[in-house]
C-alpha cells in the first residue's frame, strides 16, 4: 500500500510511496506498468546506494488512489497532469523535502507506465530534464497484439469501452500473476534475489480496489491524442528494450524516436521484460547521473 496520500486540486486522492533517500536532492518518478501499484522499486540495493529518492505513485484506481469521477478525464494526459501538479505543488516536510529546491525532475516510465512518462515529459518540459522508457509499446503496436498473449498491455480495446464495461470484461481475471505483465517464467530477470517477490505484493497492491486500476488504464489507452505532443519534449530520452521481451521491442522504441527530438533506442542483449530490473543502475545513471556509463546494451542507430 502507497506510503501517504495526497489531495489534488480536483478532491482526488493520490497514493504514492518513496525509496532510497528521502534527503537526496535528485528526484525520480516511476510510472509503473499495467497492472502495477506504487511502492515498487527495481532494484532496491542499487537505489539504496545511488543517492536519489525514487517516488511512485497509484494511479486512479490502484492501491489508495481515488477512483476516477463522472468528470474526470480517462487519458493519459490526465496521469501527467497528475504527476506535475505534485512535482509543482507539494510542499516540504520532513519526509518530502520540497520540490521547489529541486528543480526538474527524472522520469521512468516501464511498460504502459512509459506513456505517462513520455506525456509528463511533453506536456511539463520545464518539470522534466530526463526521460527512460523501458519495454513500452507504441501505441496498438504490441507484440501480442493478436491476442494469444496474457499481457495487459496487449490487450485490444473498442474505441468506445468505458470504465465499467472494462470492468465487467476483466472479472474473474486473475490478472495479479506475473504473465499479466508480460513476463516469461524463463525470464533471467527473475533470478534477481527478491524480485519475484516484490513483483507480486505489487500485483496485489493494485488490486485492492479489484479490476478498477486495469480498466482505467485500458480506458486510458483508447485515445492517443498524446503521442501528437511527443514533439515538444526537449529532455534526453532513452528508448530501452530487452532483445527477448514478448511484448514490446526496438520497432516500438523507433515508433516513439521518430517522434521525440533526439531520442535515442537501446537494446539490452538477453534481457526480458525485466530489462527494468536488469539494468536498473544503467537506467539511473541516465536519469539521475552518478558514474559509469549506459554500458553494454546494443545502441541502435
Amino acid at each position: 500500500m502507497a506510503d501517504r496520500l495526497i489531495q489534488l486540486k480536483s478532491g482526488r486522492g493520490l497514493g504514492f510511496s518513496a525509496a532510497g533517500d528521502p534527503i537526496a536532492r535528485r528526484l525520480v518518478i516511476f510510472c509503473h506498468p499495467t497492472p502495477g501499484a506504487g511502492g515498487f522499486d527495481p532494484d532496491p540495493i542499487v537505489t539504496d546506494d545511488w543517492g536519489v529518492h525514487l517516488l511512485s505513485f497509484d494511479r486512479p484506481g490502484y492501491g489508495v488512489s481515488t477512483p476516477l469521477g463522472a468528470g474526470d478525464d480517462a487519458t493519459i494526459e490526465a496521469r501527467a497532469d497528475d504527476l506535475a501538479e505534485y512535482v509543482q505543488n507539494s510542499e516540504a516536510t520532513a519526509e518530502d523535502v520540497s520540490r521547489a529546491d529541486l528543480g526538474a525532475v527524472g522520469v521512468v516510465g516501464w511498460g504502459w507506465g512509459g506513456q505517462v512518462a513520455l506525456s509528463l515529459a511533453a506536456r511539463h518540459p520545464d518539470l522534466v530534464d530526463r526521460v527512460a522508457v523501458v519495454g513500452t509499446a507504441a501505441p496498438r503496436r504490441s507484440k501480442l497484439r493478436d491476442g494469444h498473449g496474457p499481457a495487459l498491455d496487449a490487450l485490444s480495446m473498442k474505441g468506445s469501452s468505458t470504465i465499467e464495461s472494462t470492468v465487467e470484461r476483466l472479472a474473474g481475471g486473475p490478472w495479479q500473476l506475473h504473465d499479466a505483465l508480460g513476463i516469461e517464467p524463463d525470464d533471467p530477470g527473475l533470478e534477481f534475489p527478491g524480485l519475484a517477490s516484490r513483483l507480486s505484493r505489487m500485483l496485489e497492491r493494485s488490486a485492492l480496489q479489484g479490476e478498477l486500476g486495469i480498466a482505467t488504464d485500458l480506458v486510458s489507452a483508447q485515445d492517443t491524442a498524446w503521442t501528437k505532443e511527443l514533439g515538444a519534449i526537449t529532455a534526453p530520452t532513452k528508448l530501452i528494450y530487452g532483445t527477448d521481451d514478448p511484448v514490446a521491442d526496438a520497432d516500438d522504441g523507433h515508433w516513439f524516436a521518430s517522434r521525440v527530438p533526439g531520442a535515442d533506442v537501446v537494446q539490452v542483449a538477453g534481457a526480458g521484460r525485466l530489462a527494468v530490473s536488469t539494468v536498473w543502475g544503467r537506467i539511473l545513471q541516465h536519469v539521475a547521473p552518478h558514474h559509469g556509463g549506459i554500458g553494454e546494451e546494443q545502441r541502435d542507430e
